[in-house]
């Protein structure tokens, strides 16, 4: 009995090509995330309103991971003098700040409820996350080019042993 001829896109299955597209996928949408806390970072730095506002609580939670730290506040605009923030930030700043007292807080004109105390901790590791991502997607170029090219030889050799 003869075998049936493998297509293509049977051996490129078998082989478990649908991998590197989920990589490259992956790698795609964290740059994404990390590129949109870099963009809010920046719309602050460029077109943000410093004021002064007032911590309302402060809440560190300690884990066997590192510990996260939170901060809330409000903070006065020209629309309404009681905003309400609430950001996580680095222990550095977290150290600094005490319950009830003052904290710098930038803000965007156009839209209040936006609002950062530690524009640092939205950009922390880009570069890493950015660096990881490129990893990602050149991971799955290089995968799915190898196995196309194996899923091809496979095909070609089936094709000359008949």
């Amino acid at each position: 009995m003869d075998e049936p001829k493998q297509t293509l896109a049977k051996v490129m299955w078998r082989q478990q090509i649908w991998v590197y597209p989920l990589l490259i996928a992956a790698g795609i949408g964290f740059a994404m995330l990390k590129i949109s806390d870099y963009r809010k970072a920046a719309a602050f730095t460029d077109h943000g309103v410093k004021v002064v506002g007032e911590v309302t609580n402060l809440h560190e939670t300690i884990t066997n991971k590192p510990n996260t730290y939170d901060v809330a506040y409000i903070f006065p605009t020209e629309a309404d003098p009681y905003n309400r923030g609430n950001q996580r930030v680095r222990e550095q700043l977290f150290d600094t700040l005490s319950d009830g007292g003052p904290i710098d807080i930038w803000y965007l004109p156009d839209d209040p409820k936006q609002s950062a105390v530690d524009l640092g901790y939205l950009t922390r590791y880009f570069r890493l996350a950015l660096l990881c991502s490129a990893v990602l997607m050149l991971t799955g170029l290089v995968g799915g080019w190898f196995a196309i090219k194996r899923a091809r030889a496979t095909v070609l050799a089936q094709g000359s042993d008949s």
